[in-house]
């Protein structure tokens, strides 16, 4: 979730710098949001000071604040300027960032009964406050009047005037007070609805548990799997094994148990997370959420959902998007089906079984087609993959494309438990930015997934010094048991450089104006993706892939292994990701709000008619995908497959100059595309950097799809 409010980022040039004067709660007690955190050791918010009951006192003083600021800025009976109307604009909401950048970062890490209910109020606030801005027409008429007056801005200057007056627009500046009301209405009940359907998944998630008390069925897990789930059975005062449906748990199970009872028990558990009838059914949470999207868009001129969500994006409508995913869909889904008939020939040979191939059947079938073809077992793989040597080895990456470090602050405040904070320094030792690694799984208080977010924004003060920001990565790894530390899969190795390109997006950033400091969703995966391509290459795997009790480096045959397995299983992986994202488009070019939408029904039908098989479910099913009805990928899970191309390209860049550690082509990288956010248009960068626009093919030879 990202609850930025870009349009309006930091204090009014002209009021009182450095956060105001401070303000006593009811307790009398200063509220940590008050004061200002430049002055704090490398701009840290002071965590360990900060209580639930702070932040709505804050973010209603905040909220007033601006209130004061746009009434100053509406007016003012001078000529509309840049400074003193978009400058003045993006500089009034310094103070409400600040607390959001705090409450929903943590809240989605670190949650507890008393933060959701904040939260749900927050957002509720939050977007009272949006609308009251973006559809006052005194501060309209202004930005108007600047944008025809066309006063010969600096490129930068002028995209920030043209996005803060398409910003208007896309709020409802031009309706009615008619539409403009109903506008609003539409915009309180998505924000209620999206958080409910957030949090439904993350009770659901948490309330399920397997106990297997006869360790025989558990044949094939690993040992160390075995341990995790006896110790979560101790902690829950049970005997035997328990298992819940976090993704470090349900992802080994899937594919190292041999019950096929148990690994269709699980999985149908997880498949039927808030679906109809269930405790936290989502399906009347999806069917108003799309109703009301499609009736924002709709108010907007647009004729979908999808349509209005694309106007701002690198793929500007639908149609493009299907196109792409058009492209790649045959492809992999004709590899899927090579996949499933060669596991059905191996379970045949190997068991003599001809029944029903289940959906819980392919990641353990999978694995074992994989073990044979290529000799190597991925369990003991992750031995050479520990938390510490994978981070040690990014870090290694770093200094060798950009020249940058990491140094452990020991002393800082941190936001969640289990988190470490570290100093990022330039090739000249000024600081760029302040890193948190929060990595392990915390069930019914963490959100599924992986994350970077960014808990205070980069800026530049008054003098016009860079002020650095400070950003986290957030897993849900494995937690370490007795004396083995975190070991990740291949899978978890990528996913930890994925995040860590969007956190070098983020401490790289150079951006003047905040309101410029976000790119199109369909180009912010390719600073975490390209990352992807280093993570396991053979030159890298030789400097950080090591035993964690021997140190013994990765041996060359296992290198090469990996790089063959890498392109095994890609046409269930790709298949899986455009069926998700075909679903997500699916669902928001529906022109016509149903009553009686069925989600598991839409499912069905959608990508039936693309023949998708039965034994491959989409990544994330409606009633529980998150990323679309949570509000942030909204019509925008494509971006992934979309950045993939842009990425896949990228990295040939590399490839081409015979050095995938070519500094010159890094530095390239950095400054035309990861130090500029969004102040030049996406393609624009990249055609900078690159010199030509990127084209499928690269994606699919990456892929092995080709």
């Amino acid at each position: 979730m990202n609850m930025k409010m870009t349009s309006f980022a930091v204090l009014l040039s002209f009021f009182v710098m450095g956060g105001g004067e401070a303000f006593a709660q009811a307790s009398g007690r200063e509220n940590p949001f008050s004061r200002s955190w430049d002055k704090e050791p490398f701009r840290i918010p002071p965590f360990g000071q900060i209580e639930d009951g702070d932040y709505l006192p804050a973010l209603e003083e905040a909220i007033r604040f601006q209130n004061q600021a746009i009434e100053a800025i509406a007016g003012n009976r001078e000529e509309a300027t840049f400074e003193n109307t978009i400058l003045a604009l993006e500089n009034s909401g310094e103070r409400i960032e600040k607390v959001a950048g705090v409450l929903f970062n943590v809240a989605a890490a670190h949650s507890n009964d008393s933060l959701r209910q904040i939260e749900a109020q927050a957002l509720q606030l939050l977007s009272r406050q949006n609308d009251n801005v973006y559809m006052n027409p005194f501060l309209f008429r202004r930005v108007k009047r600047l944008k025809e007056q066309d006063p010969g801005l600096d490129p930068v200057r002028k995209k920030l005037l043209e996005d803060v007056y398409l910003e208007f627009v896309r709020n409802g500046a031009l309706l009615d007070a008619k539409d403009q009301e109903a506008l609003r209405a539409v915009n309180l009940q998505l924000s209620e609805l999206e958080n409910k359907f957030s949090r439904n998944l993350l009770l659901a998630t948490a309330q399920y548990e397997l106990l297997v008390e006869d360790r025989s069925r558990l044949e094939g897990l690993p040992e160390d799997d075995l341990r995790r789930a006896a110790l979560k059975a101790e902690a829950a005062g049970k005997k035997g094994y328990l298992f819940g449906l976090d993704n470090p748990t349900l992802m080994p199970f899937l594919q190292y148990v041999k019950d096929a009872g148990l690994r269709k028990e699980i999985l149908d558990a997880y498949l039927s997370r808030c679906q109809a009838g269930s405790e936290y059914d989502n399906t009347q949470v999806v069917r108003q959420i799309l109703a009301l999207r499609l009736q924002k868009a709709r108010l907007l001129g647009f004729p979908d959902y999808a349509s209005y969500a694309l106007q701002t994006r690198m793929a500007g409508n639908p149609e493009a998007v299907y196109d792409l995913l058009g492209q790649i869909w045959p492809s992999a889904l004709a590899r899927a089906k090579e996949e499933l008939a060669e596991m059905k020939r191996y379970r045949k040979e190997k068991e003599g079984y001809r029944g029903r191939f289940l959906p819980s059947d392919w990641r353990y079938y999978a694995n074992l087609v994989k073990k044979e073809k290529y000799d190597l077992d991925e369990n003991a793989l992750k031995e050479y993959f520990s938390l510490e040597a994978v981070k040690n080895g990014i870090f290694y990456l770093c200094d060798r494309l950009y020249g940058i470090s990491f140094e452990k602050i020991d002393s800082a405040q941190v936001p969640t438990p289990d988190t470490e904070a570290y100093l990022c320094k330039d090739g000249d030792g000024s600081p760029l930015g302040v890193l948190f690694l929060d990595m392990v799984a915390r069930p019914g208080q963490k959100s599924g997934g992986a994350w970077n977010t960014t808990y205070v924004e980069q800026a530049y003060d008054l003098g016009g010094n860079r002020l650095m920001p400070v950003t986290s990565i957030v897993c849900n790894y494995t937690p370490p048991v007795e004396n083995r530390p975190t070991l990740l899969s291949i899978d978890e190795t990528q996913t930890f450089f994925h995040e860590f390109g969007h956190a070098l997006h983020a401490l790289f950033s150079k951006v003047k104006y905040k309101g410029l400091s976000e790119v199109p969703r369909d180009f912010v995966e390719l600073p975490s993706q390209i990352m992807e391509h280093w993570a396991l290459h053979p030159l890298m795997l030789q400097q950080y892939a090591r035993h964690y009790r021997t140190g013994e480096a990765l041996p060359e045959e296992l290198a090469a292994k990996i790089q063959d397995v890498l392109r095994y299983g890609q046409g269930f992986a790709m298949t899986e990701l455009l069926a998700a994202a075909l679903l997500d488009m699916d669902c928001h070019t529906l022109q016509e709000a149903d009553a009686d939408f069925d989600p598991e029904k839409f499912e069905s039908r959608t990508l039936g008619s693309r023949g998708l098989i039965p034994e491959i479910y989409p990544r994330y099913r409606t009633n529980y995908f998150a990323h679309s009805m949570g509000g942030g990928y909204s019509a925008g899970y494509y971006s992934y497959i979309w950045s993939e191309v842009l990425d896949a390209d990228a990295f040939s860049a590399f490839e081409q100059s015979g050095d995938i550690f070519n500094r010159q082509v890094a530095r390239s990288f950095r400054e035309d595309i990861l130090q500029n956010g969004g102040m030049y248009p996406a393609m624009d960068m990249y055609v900078k950097f690159r010199g030509h626009e990127p084209a499928v093919e690269a994606l699919l030879s990456g892929r092995g799809l080709d």
